[in-house]
């Protein structure tokens, strides 16, 4: 009963106002059982948000329990939240190159429910202008070396769109 007055009183507050103030203690992600842990590389942290849409506006709530899983990770999070996420080594020598699996954010609480999907982001390969076609090859050489040694890593906020049960 507690969540779902916590989760009541948001909807009447943040209509149109600034994002709620994460209160709670950064959560840190669990390693599954089984995961190549040379693959790690660090941890960064991610806020989970959890919005309904009322009479066409997004309204974001508070108290809403979640549960983040992918094949490598799991962590309980209640939004709004922080959870750090580890940093998956970008290499050949790992299926994918070590992408780590897509992640399912799923919540439900306080007669709300809904999920979302997110991907380990991907490093984008880009080329120089004014630099003529030599410095556009160099460039391109240059930056896909750097992407393809830069860790996968999840974004650093997301949105789960809910809906009443």
């Amino acid at each position: 009963m507690k969540k779902l007055t916590m989760i009541a009183a948001a909807l009447l507050v943040t209509g149109c106002t600034s994002p709620i103030e994460i209160t709670g203690e950064d959560v840190t992600a669990r390693i599954r059982d089984g995961v190549n842990r040379d693959r790690l590389t660090s941890y960064r942290p991610m806020e989970v948000r959890s919005f309904v849409t009322q009479n066409g506006q997004q309204i974001e709530l508070a108290g809403l329990p979640c549960e983040l899983t992918s094949d490598e990770i799991t962590a309980n999070i209640v939004t709004p939240a922080r959870v750090n996420l580890p940093r998956f080594v970008q290499s050949g020598e790992y299926e994918d190159r070590g992408r780590p699996g897509q992640m399912q954010i799923r919540c439900e609480g306080g007669g709300y429910e809904g999920a979302e999907t997110i991907f380990a982001q991907d490093k984008q390969v880009g080329t120089a202008t004014n630099a003529g076609i030599g410095g556009a090859i160099l460039t391109t050489v240059v930056t896909a070396a750097i992407a393809s040694s830069t860790p996968w890593q999840y974004p650093p906020a997301t949105r789960v769109p809910v809906r009443a049960e």
